[in-house]
């Protein structure tokens, strides 16, 4: 049995119970969820090894698939763990796994077949050398990042791997995988599941006429627009975003686009309304990044749920555009800025009574948040497996019921004799009815066939047969389900060996953005590298080898002409790897693909070298076996890289009046500041960068294996490496990073 006769699949977030039931019941092909560790959702309620199986086989016996995330970054010493987490899933029969790591993407590769091994969001892949990269590795599907255009769907697709993209929830702000913002400032890491979210706290752009808000929080994504052009690219695999989500919102947005993709992409104005008033930011941005940039993309007024208009402040209660229920969630905004919350205290439409709770003016909106009626439309909703009955019970026999859905039948019959009636015979009607009595159980009986004579059986023998045929009928539905998973088995399979490295000589890798500079850093810097803000071939044409560091969302085609002889590259993401290893390029693993273990590290073995993650701690990379790489402690720390244009959000730029030259600058609440640079390949990109510089000047006292940027640093470290004396001291604010503190 396969789990869906479509040529596509709607998955939906499963962070709990409660939220996979609402999913399967409203419609979806597939769930994803995670369990105890490893998932980049850890603040929902999530699975256990206790009751996954309970809940395979409930998604199982609907046809739904069941995919495991483990899918953050991992470190040394809970490798094996994770390996373990996956052989769990595996043998209790998940249809498959979402990876981040690529030591355990491969490993998971290389399991025997039906086994899916989806290659996370998190892993950047957004063009068809990132796509080959994974799939090279074992991926069977690709999640495209989520700032994919459609161009560049195409050409993932094009790789010949089962593509998967968002089609609804929230954005990241941050490109994906390449998010350091909650883990630097306060220790809990999003690539690890714990992000603290900063980029939905308000900030205040300092450049002249800048705006304030919160500039960094994304709108929502609906993707009812795009479906059917995703479709048409070769999309298979719908992804609905929110395991921290209510069961509500779930099984709302299951039930939106299985019935979009089921009517032919067919749309209808109240899908929008149904799916806004279950989560919704700022109002949807409907085609988010299918175009190429979109400065919409960025709500500053609000950074949670807004709902959906019903209508205005009047007196005490709103007039409402449409019928509102008594116990509605509603929210009251004036000029798009929250005011209030209030709930709906009588029912009905046009003037509608309510309770505010704070203080409220006539005209000001009033949006729903939750609607008592939607929320109970789809937690009401039960899937049902058709089945049909067939009951015979004739004269000296046993009775017999045969019950049968699609791809399963199964026969039971009474131990006892069937007797002929002394007086009034049974009727067929009376039997009917006693067989329809199925209770609480999700099947649908489409037919009952009834062959009897004139006989007398007790209500209670009927029963007792149909319970009995409808327990071993679910049992084998599940079990023909899962009889494809038969040949699985993990034995003899263990993860590639990780081959130590020796550190080596102590050598500096040095970062610049400065072309003149990168002569004078010859025979200085063991590793020179380049980073410009524009990528063409003017810039990066070079009388010396240096490294150009990349912008993680570059377009490899646009490089691929730029590039000369005395190029090597400073990798951030997959795509660039592989570009590097077909062009016969030099290339260094870069930080944006946060190296955070071993067998990640030797997955890289042909790097010239490699930066340990800047999530790592000083001990924490004094663990690995392989210990050729760079440890990264002096310069600017990139917080995030950033698609959208944020100049179009903060000081009105647009295209034709770019005002991208002088970088913004963002103060938070409290004072701290943070920098965003542009960056410009065929396109541009953009970084935000701490406001405080790392450094461990004073703390870290022996020479090593760094990486720095071009600075008052320099000589400081060359003399740490020729065991020299520095008296240097660092004048500006600084940070020591996670380099002393562990990340949770």
């Amino acid at each position: 049995m396969t789990a869906t006769t479509n040529n596509y699949e709607i998955l939906a977030p499963a962070g709990s119970i409660e939220q996979l039931i609402a999913s399967v019941n409203n419609g979806c092909d597939a769930v994803y969820l995670g369990l105890d560790g490893f998932n980049a959702r850890m603040k929902a309620p999530n699975f256990t090894r206790e009751n996954l199986a309970t809940w395979v086989d409930f998604c199982h016996f609907f046809g739904v698939k069941v995919f495991v995330a483990v899918n953050t970054s991992i470190k040394n010493d809970e490798f094996q763990s994770a390996v373990e987490m996956v052989d769990f899933a595996y043998n209790n029969n998940v249809d498959g796994v979402i990876v981040t790591d690529l030591a355990l993407l491969k490993y998971c590769g290389s399991l025997p077949k039906p086994f899916e091994v989806v290659a996370s969001t998190q892993l950047n892949v957004h063009d068809k050398y990132g796509a080959q990269f994974v799939k090279d590795l074992g991926a069977t599907t690709v999640v495209c990042a989520r700032e994919c255009t459609k161009e560049d769907i195409a050409e993932i697709a094009s790789v010949g791997v089962k593509v998967e993209c968002f089609v609804h929830g929230a954005l990241c702000v941050s490109q994906s995988g390449q998010c350091l913002f909650s883990s630097i400032i306060g220790g809990n890491s999003g690539n690890r599941g714990l992000c603290a979210q900063p980029c939905r706290k308000k900030y205040f752009c300092q450049n002249s006429g800048g705006a304030s808000g919160y500039l960094l929080s994304t709108k929502d994504f609906c993707g009812l627009d795009v479906a059917k052009e995703m479709f048409e690219l070769g999309v298979s695999t719908y992804k609905i975003e929110g395991r921290n989500r209510r069961p509500e919102y779930a099984g709302m947005a299951s039930k939106v686009y299985s019935e979009l993709f089921a009517d032919k992409f067919q749309r209808h104005p109240k899908q929008d309304l149904q799916l806004a008033e279950m989560y919704n930011r700022g109002n949807f941005v409907y085609r988010g990044y299918f175009d190429g940039d979109n400065g919409e993309i960025v709500y500053p007024k609000q950074q949670n749920h807004i709902g959906a208009k019903v209508g205005v402040v009047q007196g005490k209660g709103f007039v409402s555009t449409v019928y509102v229920a008594k116990g509605d969630g509603l929210k009251v905004l004036d000029k798009g800025v929250e005011v209030c919350g209030a709930i709906a205290t009588s029912s009905g439409k046009g003037f509608v009574t309510a309770e505010f709770s704070g203080k409220v003016k006539n005209g000001m909106e009033v949006r729903r948040t939750s609607s008592v009626d939607l929320c109970s439309l789809v937690l009401q909703a039960k899937r049902k497996v058709q089945c049909a009955m067939f009951f015979q019970a004739k004269i000296g026999k046993p009775q017999f019921l045969k019950v049968a859905t699609n791809n399963a039948i199964v026969e039971v019959q009474s131990e006892e004799i069937t007797q002929k009636a002394l007086s009034k015979p049974l009727q067929i009607d009376d039997i009917k009815q006693s067989l329809a009595k199925i209770g609480d159980l999700q099947y649908s009986i489409t037919d009952i066939v009834v062959d009897i004579d004139d006989i007398f059986v007790a209500k209670s023998q009927i029963n007792g047969l149909r319970r009995q045929a409808f327990e071993l009928l679910t049992q084998q539905v599940v079990a023909q389900y899962n009889k494809q998973f038969q040949t699985r088995s993990t034995k003899g399979f263990v993860p590639t060996e990780v081959e130590p490295m020796p550190k080596g000589n102590n050598c500096l890798a040095v970062t610049t953005t400065q072309k003149e500079r990168v002569e004078a850093l010859q025979g200085v810097a063991d590793f020179v590298i380049y980073k410009p803000a524009i990528i063409n071939k003017t810039h990066l044409e070079m009388q010396s080898f240096c490294y150009v560091d990349l912008p993680p969302f570059c377009n490899l085609q646009h490089l691929e002409a730029s590039l000369c002889p005395n190029n090597g590259l400073v990798c951030h993401n997959v795509g660039q790897v592989q570009f590097a290893r077909q062009h016969n390029v030099a290339y260094i693993a870069g930080s944006g693909l946060n190296v955070f273990n071993d067998s990640m590290a030797q997955t890289f073995a042909d790097a010239k070298t490699f930066v340990y993650s800047h999530e790592l701690s000083l001990a924490e990379i004094d663990s690995f076996k392989r210990k050729n790489g760079l440890t990264f402690v002096d310069g600017e720390i990139v917080l995030m890289k950033l698609v959208h244009c944020p100049f179009k959000v903060a000081v009105g730029s647009s295209c034709d009046k770019c005002k991208g030259a002088k970088p913004l600058e963002y103060l938070d609440e409290l004072g701290n500041r943070f920098v965003i640079k542009r960056r410009i390949d065929k396109h541009c990109s953009f970084e935000v960068v701490n406001g405080k510089k790392l450094s461990v000047v004073g703390k870290l006292n022996k020479g090593g294996r760094y990486i720095l940027d071009d600075g008052s640093a320099l000589d400081h470290y060359l003399a740490l490496n020729q065991s020299k004396p520095s008296n240097y001291q660092e004048t500006q604010q600084y940070t020591k990073g996670r380099l002393y503190k562990k990340i949770n």
